[in-house]
């Protein structure tokens, strides 16, 4: 990794993402005609590597895709992002994992995840680029990998004092054992509620959530709550961050953009208000936007966007 900018490694997930657009979402047992149906490249991992490159940062990412056209796509697609793909693994006899999601006129969406090749990311992979993350300034996990995986690369974080950020999306209650390897956790309300068993509705449950995130280990909490913004608890600091409002397309995708441009920010050194705030300004552009694929706006965007805010 280069040393001009800031280091970001981002070990993940790379999926090929089925967005289907509808009214509404379908019953059990009903069949619905779509608006229209599109495929391009997600996955939580390859969103957030994406999103923070297009942030300002040197970014690599560590993941495993199928020796198919979607795992092709999806290696030329980060290529063109300026994201490297050293230690992306093309495995033959396993399909790229794949997302199926519905998005709904109001903008809300819905989505099942095959894993396909992400399970195949094993802890062996982390152990072949110790030095890599190393020598990152922030590293970012989440939960479309086995959790072993994640978990031996939080392991060498920590040894190393690299910062950390562990985004608990798909919601695992076992999750709950990687915590105290864990600077900061981003889960959104069900994901919090998932690892805490409290849904933060209301400011006393959401500082509920928060405290006890806290007692199971971790340093730093956000919540990421779309519309609410987010609400953050670290190093003795509790404060929320409003969302910018903005004309929602389509959220797939934006607490991704969140976290890669919120590991931007901590790799500068921000203060955690300012990192949360330049990661909601990047969250609100992603959503006018459809898809996840192309959603992540450039530093200048993100950048603009504030100034608007502040003046």
């Amino acid at each position: 990794m280069q040393n001009s900018r800031e280091n970001i490694v981002v070990v993940g997930s790379i999926n090929s993402d089925i967005t289907t657009y509808v009214h509404d979402f379908p019953k059990v047992h009903e069949t619905i005609m779509a608006d229209r149906t599109s495929v391009s490249v997600g996955g939580k991992g390859l969103n957030q590597a994406v999103a923070a490159a297009r942030a300002g940062a040197n970014v690599a990412m560590v993941a495993c895709v199928g020796n198919d056209q979607f795992g092709e796509q999806a290696i030329e697609y980060l290529i063109e992002n300026g994201v490297s793909v050293d230690h992306v693994n093309q495995l033959d006899g396993i399909v790229t994992g794949t997302a199926s999601i519905f998005v709904i006129e109001a903008g809300e969406n819905m989505i099942a995840v095959s894993p396909g090749a992400n399970f195949r990311l094993t802890p062996q992979h982390i152990d072949a680029v110790y030095d890599l993350i190393a020598a990152a300034d922030v590293l970012i996990v989440q939960l479309e990998v086995p959790i072993e995986t994640s978990e031996r690369a939080l392991e060498i974080a920590r040894k190393e004092g690299v910062k950390t950020i562990f985004n608990p999306a798909p919601a695992n209650a076992k999750a709950t054992k990687l915590l105290p390897l864990v600077d900061i956790v981003t889960p959104n309300e069900t994901e919090a509620e998932a690892l805490t068993g409290i849904y933060p509705a209301s400011s006393k449950t959401t500082d509920a959530v928060l405290q006890k995130f806290h007692e199971l280990g971790t340093k730093g909490v956000v919540i990421t709550k779309g519309e609410a913004g987010s609400a953050i608890s670290i190093d003795g600091q509790r404060f929320d961050v409003g969302a910018i409002q903005v004309d929602l397309l389509d959220p797939t995708g934006a607490g991704d953009v969140f976290n890669g441009a919120f590991a931007v920010g901590l790799a500068r050194e921000y203060s955690f208000e300012k990192a949360a705030r330049y990661a909601s300004a990047a969250a609100a552009i992603s959503v006018t936007r459809p898809m996840a694929e192309g959603a992540a706006p450039s530093e200048q965007e993100i950048k603009s966007l504030l100034s608007l805010q502040s003046a």
